[in-house]
């Protein structure tokens, strides 16, 4: 097997392809990219901008006009990514052909499926603002008799907003999910955001207006006490009981250090969803 690393210099400025939520600075790190988002493709992939990235970049104007002129050309993505991957020589033969195998076997998925799936892609990846745009954007290109994967985008926003505490916003999205698709899960997922968005009495009011919900609410109030009681062994229901314990034992000084570092990390941490 021969490997060539560190083609090329390493980017001052780095490159975002497909909107995935990372950012490359090398020709290695764009091969990489590519092995672990080949599901996620599509010609969207062969902008004029990698091309001018990786002349203006990374230093590599013989690979990026070769990509710019192939694009003109309008040849396929299996044929871009192989001048990429062929070029990089950063895996074996057999691992190219494996890659350029995903992208084949991807092709004849819809834009729309792949555009959802990059989406989902940056929610798993903890990116829910950006995902939550993805899904905007792909809601509204969607032609109306695509039902079924409205409802499943629709489910996509409703876990984004959830994520970043939203509740009654992604209550909304959830049930329009559940109207379009009929799954148990949006429905599931409209009770909780419900019952985290009103006060207890106010959750009990709804279910005797929506007494089909009543098992599925038994069943979720029984997981969220297992839920609340993993929480306090776990090492932030240790923690908060140690600031607490602070407070109680009168070491204000004490409290309020570790209430004020554990506030900033909260916030680093939200900050980091919302990016």
């Amino acid at each position: 097997m021969s490997i060539r690393l560190c083609v090329g210099e390493y980017a001052r400025v780095g490159y975002e392809p497909e909107h995935i939520g990372v950012k490359v600075y090398s020709l290695e790190e764009l091969c990489f990219f590519i092995k672990e988002n080949a599901f996620l493709l599509d010609d969207g992939f062969m902008e004029d901008s990698l091309a001018g990235w990786l002349c203006e970049e990374c230093k590599l104007q013989e690979l990026g006009e070769e990509l710019r002129t192939s694009a003109r050309k309008k040849i396929t993505l299996k044929s871009y990514v192989a001048i990429i991957l062929e070029y990089a020589c950063f895996f074996s033969k057999e691992m190219n052909q494996e890659i350029l195998g995903i992208i084949v076997e991807n092709s004849n998925h819809s834009i729309y499926e792949k555009k959802k799936a990059r989406a989902d892609a940056l929610v798993n990846k903890g990116h829910y603002a950006m995902a939550g745009k993805e899904y905007g954007r792909l809601l509204q290109m969607l032609p109306e008799e695509q039902i079924v994967l409205k409802g499943e985008i629709y489910h996509g926003c409703g876990v984004c907003l959830a994520k970043m505490f939203y509740f009654t916003l992604a209550g909304e999205y959830f049930l329009k999910a559940h109207t379009l698709t009929g799954k148990i899960a949006s429905y599931k997922q409209y009770l909780w955001t419900k019952r985290l968005s009103v006060s207890e009495q106010e959750y009990v009011e709804f279910l005797r207006e929506h007494q089909e919900a009543y098992e599925d609410s038994v069943e979720m109030e029984e997981y969220l006490e297992e839920l609340n009681s993993q929480w306090k062994d776990s090492h932030n229901g240790v923690l908060l009981k140690s600031i607490q314990k602070e407070k109680e034992m009168r070491r204000l000084a004490g409290y309020q250090e570790k209430l004020t570092q554990r506030a900033e990390y909260l916030k680093d941490a939200y900050r980091q969803m919302l990016s």
